[in-house]
């Protein structure tokens, strides 16, 4: 399980940027992507204290 949120990681910092990329408007390209890395960092911190700290 351990490996599997660590490459959620990776495939996050690579997809999100990418699929905001996609916008034709920069500024909002650019605000897309950055609350969505907001977004999963927030759900990566909640995973890590609750469910991970719950398995072990």
């Amino acid at each position: 399980m351990g490996k599997l949120l660590l490459l959620s990681f990776v495939f996050a910092t690579v997809a999100i940027p990418v699929i905001a990329s996609r916008d034709k408007n920069p500024k909002r390209g650019l605000r897309r992507a950055l609350k969505g890395v907001i977004l999963f960092n927030l759900f990566y911190l909640f995973n890590l204290y609750y469910i991970q700290a719950r398995m072990h």
